[in-house]
Formats: C-alpha cells, sequence, structure tokens
C-alpha cells in the first residue's frame, strides 16, 4: 500500500538553519542515502522538500466563493517541510521508515495511506484497516 510521509518541523529552526552547518549536511546526506535504500528496494515512489511557509497561500470556501489568503492553514510551531511517498508491504514497514527519519532528522513524521478503491477505508467503529 502507498502512505505519504508528512515531516512537519518547528519553524523557527527552519527560519535559523544554516545550509553549510555540518547538521544540515548530515541530514541531506542522510535524506540522499535513504532515497537510493528504498528505490533499490522498489518503496521509493516520490518525494520532495517545501517552500518556506511564508510562501505558503491557503484557499479557503467563503460566502461570496473561494478566499485565497496569504500563509499556512493555521498559525503553529510546528509546518509541513517535506513529503515522500513510499509503498510498502504493510503499515509497520511505513512506520519502520517514518521512525528512522524522526530519529536521524528530529521531525515528526505523520503518516497517512493513500487508498485504492475500499482499500483505505476505515470500518465504522473507527478502527484501523485491517492489515495494517
Amino acid at each position: 500500500m502507498k502512505y505519504i510521509l508528512l515531516a512537519y518541523t518547528n519553524k523557527a529552526d527552519w527560519d535559523s538553519v544554516d545550509i553549510e552547518s555540518p547538521e544540515f549536511l548530515a541530514m541531506c546526506q542522510f535524506y540522499e542515502d535513504l532515497g537510493k535504500e528504498l528505490t533499490e528496494s522498489g518503496e521509493f515512489v516520490a518525494t520532495e522538500g517545501l517552500a518556506h511557509p511564508s510562501l505558503t497561500t491557503t484557499v479557503r470556501k467563503g460566502e461570496g466563493g473561494a478566499v485565497a489568503v496569504d500563509g499556512p492553514y493555521a498559525e503553529s510551531k510546528e509546518v509541513l517541510a517535506s513529503y515522500a511517498i513510499v509503498d510498502t508491504a504493510s503499515h509497520d514497514r511505513a512506520v519502520e521508515i517514518a521512525a528512522r527519519i524522526a530519529e536521524a532528522v528530529g521531525d515528526t513524521i505523520e503518516i497517512r495511506p493513500i487508498p485504492d478503491g475500499a482499500e483505505g477505508s476505515v470500518p465504522a467503529d473507527g478502527a484501523a484497516p485491517a492489515g495494517s
């Protein structure tokens, strides 16, 4: 099943990052190595880093039609920094990949299934889909 891994980072950290620091370069190397590993295993689908949150536009339904406003959906200390899409044999494997990212980079990783038809439907009781 495909999963999207949404990486959130602290906005203050993003604003103060030094792209020439050893920590930033190590993070870039980690992502490069992980990408190679996931490509070789056939689990890699896509990944992208996102632009600074100040460049975000949010569109909402308004009384007179859709309204576009500058900035993310909500003010938050954490901002969406990047995403990756993986195609794994199990939910546990997606969690394993996300845990490696969280440990190496320090970001919060949200895992969301990408349904293929009824495959990703949530049962009426709200429990996780079977096989996850």
